[in-house]
């Protein structure tokens, strides 16, 4: 993005976003720590209210102890259940949970029964009734004041939840809201870093192919045939060399095209040949092989070839996949491999047959005109090498004619 206007616009966006976020996080924050100290103060009441109780019902016992003066006890339980009744009250108020706010609740009708049952416990016992007071007091009196604890033992857990929740919840907005600010941060760096404009790309990279200058496609026929020809690719056709022509004009993507479209529709062998052929004249090519990795994976065998005589194919042998020639390298490596042309030598080009599990075999062509120094004429046997490794199967039984492929 160049537009300064737009970068200046963008970085203020930013910062006010980033701001925003921070006040969010600092807020929220905020509503957490006051939850927590709400929490202390309620369970420092609740812990007060519980004293209250638990001294409400050991003092209504005292009514009937022996030695103990009643006038005195009566006042202390009635102090203490005011007391407890103002406790339970700011309780209410303070409840942050509503199951805490039910609970004190019934703490407070609760508290009603006790002092209901107290009052007929104190008639009792001023008559001298000991008996009958202490019935009540160890019935309806130690139930009510059970309910009381057990009503504010219910307001503390619902607290504590409540706050848990509530702490947990400050922390997953602040950790949201923070994501949310980075991922903002850098959204915009990004949009504000120069892009530097790439230099075009040539249609075949070094990383793509490597030449080899040493070795040729060997197209040698087998050491097992009968009047095995010399090394050369051009000697194993017997075919003269041609003398020098005119370059061709560079490759047609059209006849790239054509020749895909004719692999799409290749169902079996018998139309393969005539592939074969308007590939090589794609690539301006003398000849042409098909070479396919035998199961075993050590050795390459020829499937079918264009632009030698028919005897040719029958007697070439396989070729080592560790052989130190380019169509071995390009089986290796899966890059496309070039050979030099030479004094009175084609060049060559082999292509490899790649597919999802690997090379398949190499497509090697001996190409006029320096085609192998010419990226369009590599760009084209890539294509149509892949096209091909996708298609062919693995080579027939050594007992069968390997003049055609499984497809």
């Amino acid at each position: 993005m160049r537009s300064r206007a737009a970068r200046l616009t963008l970085t203020l966006l930013a910062v006010v976003a980033i701001g925003a976020a921070a006040y969010f996080a600092w807020t929220t924050r905020i509503r957490a720590r006051v939850a927590v100290e709400n929490a202390a103060a309620f369970e420092a009441a609740r812990a007060s209210a519980l004293r209250d109780a638990f001294e409400l019902r050991a003092a209504q016992q005292a009514y009937v102890a022996a030695g103990q003066t009643e006038a005195f006890w009566f006042e202390r339980v009635a102090a203490t259940a005011d007391a407890l009744r103002s406790g339970l009250n700011t309780l209410t108020s303070a409840a942050q949970a509503p199951a805490a706010g039910v609970a004190l609740e019934e703490a407070g009708a609760a508290l009603q029964d006790f002092e209901q049952s107290d009052r007929r416990i104190r008639r009792y016992a001023s008559t001298g009734q000991k008996l009958l007071a202490s019935d009540i007091i160890f019935s309806d009196g130690f139930e009510a004041s059970s309910r009381i604890i057990s009503a504010l033992d219910r307001a503390g857990d619902a607290t504590a939840r409540a706050v848990a929740t509530v702490s947990r919840e400050a922390e997953r907005q602040q950790i949201m809201t923070a994501a949310g600010a980075a991922a903002l941060a850098i959204f915009v760096m990004l949009l504000l870093t120069p892009v530097a404009v790439a230099a075009p790309a040539t249609p075949v990279t070094p990383a793509e192919t490597a030449r080899v200058d040493s070795a040729g496609l060997d197209l040698r026929p087998s050491s097992r045939a009968a009047k095995p020809p010399a090394d050369s690719p051009v000697e194993v056709a017997n075919a003269p060399v041609p003398a020098p022509q005119p370059p061709p004009p560079t490759t047609e993507i059209q006849s790239v095209a054509a020749v895909c479209a004719d692999l799409a529709r290749l169902s079996d062998t018998e139309n393969l040949p005539v592939i074969l052929a308007k590939t090589a004249a794609m690539l301006d090519a003398s000849g042409l092989v098909l070479w396919v990795v035998h199961p075993d994976g050590e050795e390459l065998v020829p499937i079918a070839a264009y632009g030698y005589p028919a005897s040719v194919l029958s007697r070439m042998g396989t070729l080592r996949t560790d052989a130190e020639n380019a169509t071995a390298a390009a089986f290796r490596t899966g890059l496309l491999q070039t050979v030099s042309a030479g004094s009175g030598v084609y060049g060559a080009i082999a292509a490899p047959l790649v597919s999802p599990s690997g090379s398949r075999g190499v497509m090697a062509a001996e190409v006029r005109h320096g085609g192998e120094n010419q990226s369009a004429r590599l760009a084209a046997a890539s294509i149509v090498a892949a096209q091909l490794g996708m298609i062919i199967g693995p080579p027939a039984t050594q007992s069968e004619d390997r003049s055609t492929a499984a497809l």
